[in-house]
């Protein structure tokens, strides 16, 4: 096999963990951001109806209050007929009093209605602004984490030796400070001396030797 080939599946081999992981979190991206359209959509729809809706309650309590004003003067016009003896008109204008005051009862009842739901569409619209948020967050969270997961099997890919990942940056830190108090504790027993120079041992050596030789005369 070329050795090019070799060294491309090698770095695919490498890297396939971090693809996989990658492809995965791609997946559940797709998914997020699809439930984030619904749920705006969603929202939008709801503020609409909850506009609407709050829209309809105020006619309504607009056409209470005409309806309150027109039945008090409706009854001040039976009062005045009655004063001038006009049986007849106070009959017939009490009668438009009685339709006054089915319509006001009716319009009381509706705005019980209106107001209830008015409430509901407000709860509804803050529950999704809520979950709205909330899946903003975590595809932003899931973002980040495909992004480092990239380039940690790009640098997987680049780096010469067995590791498929690179070493965290906290796990090579604790490394080397294992590293430095072990080159500085003390051994057990007691400190160990240093390592003579070996230029003096040799010349150690080549004076016990003269010393140790019969001089000549």
């Amino acid at each position: 096999m070329p050795e090019t080939l070799k060294l491309l599946f090698k770095r695919i081999q490498d890297g396939m963990e971090g693809l996989a992981d990658a492809v995965l979190g791609e997946r559940a991206e797709r998914l997020l951001d699809d439930e984030i359209r619904t749920v705006d959509d969603a929202l939008h729809q709801a503020r609409g109806e909850h506009a609407a809706a709050k829209a309809r309650r105020i006619a309504n309590e607009q056409h209470l209050a005409a309806s309150t004003a027109q039945l008090a003067a409706f009854e001040a016009r039976v009062e005045s007929a009655l004063r001038q003896r006009r049986t007849g008109q106070a009959r017939a204008t009490a009668e438009q009093v009685v339709q006054l005051q089915e319509q006001r009862n009716e319009r009381n009842r509706q705005a019980s209605v209106l107001a209830s739901q008015e409430q509901q569409f407000a709860h509804a619209v803050e529950q999704l602004e809520g979950r709205l948020r909330r899946l903003k967050h975590q595809i932003d969270i899931l973002r980040a984490s495909i992004s480092l997961q990239r380039a940690q099997a790009t640098v997987a890919r680049r780096q010469p030796g067995e590791a498929p990942h690179p070493e965290p940056a906290f796990a090579s830190a604790q490394r080397m400070k294992r590293r430095g108090a072990g080159a500085t504790a003390p051994q057990a027993g007691g400190a160990k001396a240093p390592a003579a120079d070996p230029a003096e041992a040799v010349l150690a050596r080549a004076e016990k030797r003269i010393k140790s030789s019969p001089r000549k005369r």
